[in-house]
């Protein structure tokens, strides 16, 4: 199974990146690896890959992407790719503020486009939990806030750390989702077997501008067939 891994290098600071340095000589073992990571730091090898420019990922060249994600700024690249291409995401932290705030830097400058940031990654409560957050400026009200909506609605099937996470993702994507409980408690070698056959039996990945051009080819062909046939 080939399978896109998007991660950070080495060179970048990263408390799950560290993990998944661990894991790629594993799951090298198991799976066709190919890394990507954010453009501006590719061609860096991680565990004797090569990695890749994030913008090179082509999804119909491989079987599964995997986005290990965390609350850490370095992942903010990750967003629009879930946005864009789905995949599989290892979900790290239920919270993302830190995550969303380096993507979406109006959520840092706060303001009205900071709130309406918050509404869209977070829901009204959370944008209401927000503006009083901005309002007291610190980290006093910020307990409250998750602004994760960008991973937990665009990811197509996660990897979590436990039972309740996995009871969070399906509740607030109301939806039947593929989920697995691959705790980081685990030996590298029994997390790498988690995560692979996990990524083996998932669905595979889906891109909604790949849709759009497979039903625009296939009303297309329709209508050549129905005039062929008139």
């Amino acid at each position: 199974m080939k399978v896109a891994l998007v991660t950070t290098p080495p060179s970048v600071a990263s408390r799950v990146g560290e993990r998944v340095q661990r894991l790629v000589p594993e799951l090298g073992e198991r799976l066709e690896l190919q890394l990507f990571v954010a453009d501006e730091l590719a061609g860096e090898e991680l565990a004797g890959l090569p990695t890749h420019p994030a913008r090179a990922l082509r999804p119909r060249e491989v079987d599964r992407i995997l986005y290990p994600i965390g609350d850490e700024r370095a992942h903010a690249f990750m967003l629009p790719m879930i946005r864009r291409l789905g995949g599989v995401v290892a979900l790290h932290d239920w919270a993302l503020c830190d995550l969303a705030g380096a993507a979406y830097p109006e959520l840092e400058r706060g303001g009205w486009r900071g709130r309406l940031r918050a509404l869209r990654e977070g829901g009204l409560e959370q944008a209401r939990s927000y503006g009083r957050w901005g309002e007291a400026g610190g980290d006093a009200t910020r307990e409250g806030l998750t602004l994760n909506r960008s991973v937990v609605r665009f990811g197509d099937a996660f990897l979590v750390l436990d039972e309740q996470t996995r009871q969070r993702v399906l509740r607030d994507r109301n939806a039947p989702t593929p989920t697995r409980v691959a705790a980081l408690q685990e030996q590298d070698d029994a997390l790498a077997d988690l995560w692979a056959e996990a990524l083996e039996s998932f669905p595979h990945h889906r891109s909604s501008r790949k849709s759009l051009i497979r039903t625009a080819i296939e009303q297309a062909d329709r209508v050549r067939e129905e005039r062929r046939q008139s």
